[in-house]
């Protein structure tokens, strides 16, 4: 009777030692009914070959992004005024176009884009700080009637800068994020980090100044164009608005447009930013679609008289006709 009590709890004990080999997954010499979960995880189970774990590996690798290619290398030139211009694919990183991309210029309220980003980097979006109009600002030139003393939100200061292209919004996020001085160093400390290394900035809005203007380069603003587009969110959903109204804290409202005429007019265009001075002429940087692909388009030093608009869409119909995918 003992005899017996004992081969049963021997043979209980076998039991449970197998099924727990195999709940966790050794089976002695064996590579059936492998582990799909371990793969997935490149872990390397039941004693699998290694080229086995690099094969399932790859399988599980997506598959290459197709590139644009160009249908015909013996093309015209696109009809573009701008003295520089940069057409990249954001995908793969490839230039489609460049006209003297490193060529340095004057950037006009494309600046807004770089100081935008500043300021985000030290504030959180939907905070709702607010910030009072400051009379240096209100006399910067090109205001959007944002009254001295009222107060308005850090998130609406930012919509007037990006939308209209108010001068006194971004003289006043400089102001209120350390000092003009303070942000310049700054702005130039961002760029470096990204690499413009052919880019200068000496204040947050972009008007012509004495003895130096904001200068830098279709390449350098490509490089600021992705980085905004991968990495501000609440930035490029301000960009995309084609109106909007903001309000200060005692009630005054305001309506804001948007300087991008693309905007619902062209499917292409996703967000852009415009600059114009006489120095700098006619700029925009845009992120579009060409061929459900996210592409880059800068173009600097158009002419004057929405020719930077006329010049975007001629890139864009350049390389639709030009390049497939």
């Amino acid at each position: 009777m003992k005899f017996k009590k004992l081969y049963w709890y021997i043979s209980i004990f076998i039991a449970i030692i197998s099924i727990g080999n195999v709940v966790l997954g050794f089976t002695p010499d064996s590579t059936e009914g492998l582990n799909n979960l371990g793969v997935l995880h490149h872990i390397k189970i039941l004693n699998m070959p290694d080229t086995q774990v690099v094969a399932n590996i790859n399988a599980l690798e997506p598959a290459p992004i197709v590139k644009f290619r160009k249908i015909n290398n013996e093309v015209a030139e696109p009809n573009i005024t701008a003295e520089s211009a940069l057409v990249v694919d954001f995908e793969t990183g490839d230039i489609l176009y460049n006209k003297n991309a490193l060529n340095r210029h004057q950037l006009a309220s494309i600046t807004k884009l770089l100081s935008s980003m500043v300021v985000m980097d030290e504030y959180k979006w939907g905070d709702d700080k607010y910030i009072s109009m400051t009379q240096t600002a209100f006399d910067t030139y090109g205001g959007n009637s944002l009254k001295v003393d009222e107060q308005f939100k850090v998130e609406d200061i930012l919509r007037a800068s990006l939308m209209v292209s108010s001068n006194d919004a971004a003289q006043l996020l400089a102001e209120s994020f350390g000092g003009v001085e303070v942000f310049n160093t700054k702005m130039n400390k961002k760029a470096q980090d990204l690499g413009m290394q052919g880019s200068e900035f000496f204040n947050a809005h972009g008007l012509d100044q004495k003895p130096t203007s904001n200068y830098s380069t279709a390449s350098d603003i490509m490089k600021l164009t992705q980085d905004l587009y991968d990495n501000y969110p609440d930035l490029i959903e301000v960009l995309k608005q084609r109106e909007t109204i903001i309000n200060s804290k005692s009630g005054q409202t305001i309506r804001l447009g948007n300087t991008n005429e693309m905007l619902d007019k062209d499917i292409q265009m996703i967000v852009g930013k415009t600059g114009l001075t006489d120095e700098a002429g006619e700029t925009l940087s845009s992120v579009v679609s060409i061929k459900n692909r996210i592409v880059g388009i800068v173009v600097l030093k158009s002419g004057i008289g929405g020719y930077r608009f006329q010049d975007t869409r001629n890139l864009i119909k350049w390389i639709e006709d030009n390049y497939e995918i």
